[in-house]
């Protein structure tokens, strides 16, 4: 499946965001936020808010990171207007 790109900005809310709940455990200055959630693994967060982050690289992260399957992924990538 093709998952749309999005911009930073709306891809760090839809992580921090339920149903996927991840929060900052800690900013390392500069760009990069590690991301940390309950029964997932971290993500290292580090795009500015404008850049847009391709949508191979979303579900990546989804599918690797978040543990999500491919539709659950795509289904919260697709949600968003």
């Amino acid at each position: 499946k093709k998952f749309k790109s999005l911009k930073a900005a709306i891809f760090y809310r839809l992580l921090t965001s339920y149903p996927l709940n991840y929060r900052l455990s800690r900013s390392k200055g500069g760009s990069h936020k590690i991301l940390i959630a309950n029964g997932r693994k971290s993500i290292t967060f580090h795009w500015h808010d404008s850049v847009e982050i391709s949508g191979y690289l979303i579900r990546d992260l989804l599918i690797n990171k978040a543990l999500l399957t491919e539709e659950e992924a795509f289904k919260l990538v697709h949600k968003i207007k």
